[in-house]
């Protein structure tokens, strides 16, 4: 008897993670890389508005950077302008390899993408670097949004 109770449950477990553990369907795929590469031409182009547009606009958002926690997007959304120095920022971004997506569920979705960052610095070289983003995406009635987001830097 409890080892068809374990039975039961080991293969109710292996049944959830083939279903969370799978590509987004396409359309949905299709509707969020275009979100990431408009991040990425607005992350080129230093727009903090353009940038933040796919992330929910809430005080539920919650933003991980370097081990650094910001709450809700407006905390978010003054902090992007102080890195970006109000537009006047110089650093470029290219991705570093494709997005990965994960379904968490039919309205969520995870993705993480790796990213190459060059700057120029004061005494005429370039510095670089690779960082990588992960967010949460959740299907809303607006369409698919960011609720949550983490970004660490290699060193």
């Amino acid at each position: 008897m409890k080892f068809s109770v374990w039975l039961v449950l080991i293969a109710g477990m292996l049944a959830c993670s083939t279903v969370l553990a799978t590509d987004p369907p396409s359309s949905a795929r299709q509707q969020i890389q275009t979100q990431l590469n408009a991040m990425l031409s607005a992350a080129n182009a230093h727009d903090t508005d353009a940038f933040m547009t796919p992330l929910v606009h809430e005080s539920s958002l919650l933003f991980i950077f370097n081990g650094e926690v910001f709450r809700g997007w407006n905390a978010l959304h003054e902090q992007q302008l102080k890195w970006w120095q109000h537009g006047k920022a110089k650093a470029t971004y290219k991705t570093n390899g494709p997005d990965e997506f994960l379904t968490l569920g039919t309205d969520s979705v995870v993705t993480t993408s790796s990213y190459i960052s060059s700057r120029p610095l004061a005494n005429g070289t370039t510095s670089t670097g690779s960082f990588v983003v992960t967010y949460i995406w959740k299907h809303l009635p607006v369409g698919w949004r960011i609720v949550y987001g983490h970004e660490s830097w290699a060193r």
